[in-house]
């Protein structure tokens, strides 16, 4: 069966963005297939119950296919839906939502008024004499001259390091290069991240910050650890500051390297006046804003509302908060460094609103129990990954009423979606 050529038509499409095609009884993802499409597919690999192929002919096109813009879009492990236009891909993450909430109103995904350049943060990988994304399920490294959802300041400054670095003996040294962008201010960090603090970078440091005097902060930060963690725990600053400044809705927010920021600026707006509008916050109401980063949430919710906490495992993050609302003149908000996950319950007491915004694991059963134990009233859950949010609603259901899906496009092209939801307590 493997290298052989079936027709195929594609019957719908799976959460990673491959299509499910048939071939008789035989079930083929094809990666890059649309649903409605009929191909002649070639078989690549196969399972007990399904294979997978690649399109060899494409038979019947779909009315959504149009011309990747991008030419390793096939290639790099970023972008899913180039070959698809933007509204059909909106289409196609609700179909998903509403499969994974299957008794839940998913409302229409909130779109990008600019889907292009707007990741404010890039982490690119460097070995093999190459700089680039890695390939789809693979440390292959899939180079590029102009990444369409990356910072136009980004892209240009990564075909300089190419140059500063690549074949040169300091390439040994570099890991990866992480670039982050004040959308706002146009404020720039530029950090390596080394395997040996015995490298010496003030030469890239130099034509760097000379050609770019949008950079604010040159960080050399270590990992020497054999691992896919991307950050080490040392760091040194080679120019400038530890940190960087961006704005959002008027609201001034200091960025260090470890901090946690929305990558896509105008999509976060969109997505914390859902969290806002949804909690039902007032002037008499207490929030607890649980796995609050840098503060950005807490933040916005405290011009609403009597007193916001907000709780943070990441020192760096907790201290950029601190300093965040002091900076804003925000004296209706503090900040707790504690793993939210654990040992709440003096947190949740007494709390009016509690908004949860975990990582993608999403939230621990502790945490779930602890909540439904306080009987807090109203519940707001910000969620990048949709199927541990269905998890964790499953493990609320008993105790709370779930509400509407609330989607908003945070990584146009890709086949990522942030949720708000809100539960209210029966």
């Amino acid at each position: 069966m493997k290298n052989e050529i079936l027709r195929c038509k594609c019957v719908d499409m799976s959460v990673d963005g491959q299509g499910i095609a048939r071939a008789g009884d035989l079930v083929v993802f094809v990666k890059g297939m649309i649903k409605g499409e009929e191909a002649d597919v070639k078989i690549i690999a196969e399972k007990k119950n399904y294979s997978f192929g690649i399109i060899d002919k494409l038979i019947v096109a779909s009315p959504h296919r149009v011309t990747s813009d991008c030419p390793i879009a096939y290639k790099c492990g970023g972008c899913d839906y180039r070959h698809i236009d933007y509204r059909y891909q909106l289409e196609l993450k609700k179909g998903v939502l509403i499969n994974t909430f299957p008794d839940l109103n998913v409302h229409d995904i909130e779109a990008c008024d600019d889907p292009y350049y707007y990741r404010n943060k890039i982490q690119i990988p460097c070995a093999d004499h190459k700089m680039g994304f890695y390939r789809k399920f693979s440390n292959d490294i899939v180079e590029f001259d102009d990444c369409l959802i990356e910072s136009k300041i980004a892209n240009e400054m990564i075909k300089d390091l190419k140059a500063l670095l690549l074949n040169t003996k300091k390439e040994r040294y570099i890991r990866h290069v992480l670039i982050k962008v004040g959308k706002m201010t146009g404020e720039v960090m530029l950090a390596f991240i080394v395997n040996s603090f015995d490298v010496d970078l003030s030469e890239a440091t130099t034509f760097m910050t000379s050609k770019y005097p949008m950079i604010r902060s040159v960080i050399m930060n270590l990992n020497d650890k054999k691992t896919n963690v991307i950050l080490g725990d040392e760091e040194r600053v080679l120019f400038g500051e530890d940190h960087i400044y961006d704005e959002f809705d008027g609201i001034k927010v200091r960025l260090s390297l470890k901090s946690f920021y929305q990558v896509n600026h105008a999509q976060m707006l969109k997505l914390y006046h859902l969290a806002k509008t949804l909690s039902n916050v007032d002037e008499n109401k207490d929030v607890l804003d649980l796995y609050c980063g840098i503060g950005t949430i807490s933040m916005y919710m405290s011009r609403f509302a009597r007193h916001v906490t907000g709780v943070e495992i990441v020192k760096q993050a907790i201290e950029n908060a601190n300093d965040n609302a002091k900076m804003n003149d925000i004296s209706n908000v503090d900040f707790v460094l504690a793993d939210a996950g654990k040992d709440m319950d003096k947190y949740i007491k007494g709390k009016d609103i509690v908004i949860l915004d975990p990582p993608r694991k999403g939230v621990s059963k502790e945490l779930i129990e602890s909540l439904k134990k306080n009987q807090t009233r109203k519940i707001v859950y910000v969620s990048c990954n949709p199927a541990t949010l269905a998890r964790d609603l499953e493990l609320f259901k008993d105790t709370y009423k779930l509400n509407d899906i609330y989607p908003v496009d945070m990584f146009p092209y890709t086949i990522h979606t942030e949720c708000v939801t809100s539960l209210d307590l029966k």
